[in-house]
């Protein structure tokens, strides 16, 4: 997605994780994300907060610890790892619902490699309290239409803002689809800032439908089941 010019505006800025590139994202961006690489549903995934002096917010789950010390500091965070490669990437400053983040849910799918990707569906998932991350599951989270959750958020939304969400999520399936031939659906997470700027934040290649179950218009859900069947 990186080698696409349009996409390369909604993608975060990513590293792999090393101590020197943690206090380098630090310096640059304060508020740090550190991802497993190949993870999923939230698992994981630790904000790093620089609070100046060396003293740095560990944010892991719902927990909070201040660390005093770069070396103090890189002993925990590494002590919360799960044995994989992690990313960096700066935090996106996600609109809100009452002070709880939320982010955007695109299903994409085609009935085969010739076909164009189709939108069936979208959502919003909103974090529950004290936690960063928008899983649902894990954070005990909310599952609201795309609109509504627009509407009740901090975003400044301009008029073209779901037309850019689409956009966003047709030219990163057009891309990855090119990646992955035998690809047929992608759950795409995006997250809107507050100036209401689409970021992609990751794409599920094994996507569950259990989030829009959970919506009371089950219309998304029905077309997205008749397109895995067909």
């Amino acid at each position: 997605m990186v080698k696409d010019e349009f996409l390369q505006e909604h993608l975060p800025k990513t590293r792999v994780y090393s101590p020197e590139e943690l206090w380098q994202y630090a310096e640059a961006f304060t508020h740090v994300m550190l991802k497993p690489s190949g993870g999923g549903g939230g698992a994981g995934i630790i904000q790093v907060t620089a609070r100046g002096e060396e003293n740095y917010l560990v944010h892991s789950g719902s927990h909070r610890r201040l660390v005093t010390g770069k070396e103090a500091t890189i002993t925990y965070v590494e002590s919360l790892f799960r044995p994989k490669t992690y990313l960096l990437q700066p935090r996106i400053p996600l609109g809100k619902i009452n002070g709880k983040p939320f982010d955007v849910r695109v299903m994409i799918q085609r009935r085969n490699r010739k076909e164009s990707w189709v939108i069936t569906g979208w959502c919003a998932k909103l974090a529950g309290p004290g936690f960063v991350v928008t899983n649902v599951a894990r954070s005990r989270g909310k599952v609201l239409p795309v609109r509504t959750a627009i509407k009740l958020s901090d975003i400044e939304a301009g008029p073209h803002l779901l037309s850019e969400i689409r956009m966003v999520a047709a030219a990163a399936a057009h891309r990855l689809g090119r990646a992955y031939p035998t690809l047929r659906e992608i759950g795409l997470d995006l997250g809107i800032d507050v100036d209401g700027k689409p970021w992609i934040i990751e794409a599920n290649f094994r996507p569950s439908l259990s989030l829009f179950q959970k919506l009371e218009d089950q219309s998304f859900y029905k077309r997205i089941v008749s397109m895995r069947k067909r």
